[in-house]
């Protein structure tokens, strides 16, 4: 009897282990096609411009609303942005000109399909960029924010390929999110250019194409943090903390990084690059999220 029983355990565990290695194979199989597909996309015609005015508005973008320095580390010359067992190493590129950078390269049309098409220069899906968001970008917008780009200094850095771990290769082949390039509409015209203001309309732009919901969750009532251990991204709508602030708190908050209470926000929140939003679009932001329907979570 208990050679039989010890030999059922060995033909199940030995079942749960096969299924597991051909689990990890068909993700591992998903994902590595996935990752090597080539898309054609055609973006509509732009021309990036040399304007100051232009090349200003595209800073203030680059450095406030859009989170490039984020990803890109400040000088635009890219940098690791993760690096776990879990999710693997997730390198930024250089996106200067500089030695080991792409944007030498790049033509106006590759800068708008890698920005809002998600689509490398070689035709493969870009994986992380956030073209979900910019994809709403007024057309001004994105040429203004390509054309800062595309003329910072030169930066000599040459960063190691990204390599995916087990984490991000399953969210590859299990959602098509994780890959925006799947999910755009790539003969979408672009959205017509915001009026300027504190209301709700502009709010809704700038919390649309800022990254809020990529974080925040579709609704903006929170979500888990992307990062093994990372801290929650909070609840937005009036039902979650924040619901509670007056709009002056509110701009406080993104200017100082602390919560009324004098508590400090996680600089996971990136409330250094938002604090530097002006206060027309911080207060629009307010108005917006105050016109959300709230949602109770436990984020």
């Amino acid at each position: 009897m208990a050679k039989r029983i010890v030999r059922g355990l060995g033909i199940g565990l030995g079942a749960l282990i096969g299924l597991l290695v051909l689990g990890a194979a068909v993700v591992y199989g998903v994902s590595s096609s996935r990752l090597s597909k080539q898309y054609e996309v055609e973006p509509e015609p732009v021309t990036l411009s040399s304007d100051s005015a232009v090349v200003a508005r595209g800073r203030h973008l680059a450095e406030s609303r859009l989170g490039c320095a984020d990803c890109h580390a400040p000088d635009l010359g890219g940098k690791v942005m993760i690096e776990s067992p879990a999710f693997g190493r997730i390198v930024a590129p250089n996106l200067t000109s500089g030695q080991g950078g792409v944007g030498g390269g790049y033509t106006d049309a590759d800068w708008v399909r890698a920005v809002r098409h998600g689509v490398a220069a070689d035709g493969r899906g870009l994986v992380i960029m956030p073209s979900a968001e910019f994809h709403r970008l007024s057309r001004e917008d994105l040429v203004a924010v390509l054309s800062y780009a595309r003329q910072v200094p030169p930066v000599e850095r040459s960063l190691p390929e990204s390599k995916l771990g087990p984490v991000a290769r399953a969210m590859l082949a299990f959602s098509a999110e994780a890959l925006p390039v799947r999910t755009l509409d790539h003969e979408a015209p672009f959205p017509a250019s915001p009026v300027e203001g504190v209301s709700v309309e502009y709010g809704a732009y700038l919390a649309g194409t800022s990254g809020c919901r990529g974080c925040h969750g579709p609704d903006l009532s929170g979500a888990p943090s992307h990062e093994p251990g990372g801290v929650p991204a909070a609840n937005l709508t009036p039902a979650g903390r924040s619901g509670q602030w007056s709009e002056a708190e509110f701009i406080r908050a993104m200017r100082e990084g602390k919560r009324p209470d004098g508590s400090d926000i996680s600089p996971a929140m990136p409330w250094q690059a938002m604090g530097r939003m002006t206060d027309v679009e911080l207060r629009a932001i307010f108005a917006y999220l105050r016109s959300l329907p709230p949602v109770v979570s436990e984020s």
